[in-house]
């Protein structure tokens, strides 16, 4: 489940980044130590929700954002992949589930197919509204890269290549994807053409 939820921590990273380059800030080997805060200052925890360590996150009163869902008329609607797309990469991947989290930094969107830990996809699209960057956000994001996928956004590639789990990372603009796919023999050619029509449609 850790490599699954990669592309998520690398995105709230890229936020972080974003952050400290707006504000004239350089990197610094203490910069990975503020990515927690940065993203809570942006986006609230949902209450009930329970850390690592078994202790409730309260849900702060004057926090800045709170994610949301955004149904549309006859069900959710992915708008970076369309169901047929999904359904391309896993047989009867059912409904998506769509969740908008809007923050002052960016805005995160998450769309689930099927059970992402068994037979799933899962994309993660992080929208960034301020000046950041990019070669650092870029660096941050190819880090994680085990196989350049050519032609992929501004940069990207295989985060993750196996029998049973794919997922591709890029970033194109100043938009970040995080693509994976979980099931039995996941086609990695097909993952990355999907990915590739996203980047297309940025």
């Amino acid at each position: 489940m850790k490599r699954l939820m990669t592309g998520a921590v690398l995105l709230v990273l890229a936020t972080a980044i974003a952050g400290c380059g707006a504000s004239g800030s350089t990197s610094s080997p203490g910069a990975a130590a503020s990515v927690g805060a940065g993203a809570n200052a942006d986006v609230t925890p949902a209450s009930g929700v329970t850390t690592a360590a078994g202790t409730p996150v309260a849900t702060p009163a004057s926090a800045t954002a709170t994610p949301a869902s955004a149904p549309v008329a006859g069900g959710d609607t992915c708008k970076f992949l369309s169901a047929s797309d999904a359904a391309a990469l896993v047989a009867n991947p059912g409904p998506v589930n769509v969740v908008v989290a809007d923050a002052p930094s960016s805005t995160m969107t998450t769309c689930t197919w099927g059970n992402i830990t068994t037979d799933g996809v899962l994309l993660i699209a992080q929208e960034l509204k301020a000046a950041a960057p990019a070669s650092e956000i870029k660096a941050s994001m190819l880090q994680s890269v085990i196989e350049t996928i050519p032609g992929l956004g501004d940069g990207g590639g295989f985060e993750t290549k196996t029998a049973n789990a794919v997922t591709v990372v890029f970033i194109k603009g100043s938009t970040l994807i995080s693509l994976t796919v979980s099931g039995t023999s996941v086609n990695a050619d097909a993952v990355a053409a999907a990915a590739k029509k996203i980047a297309g449609g940025i």
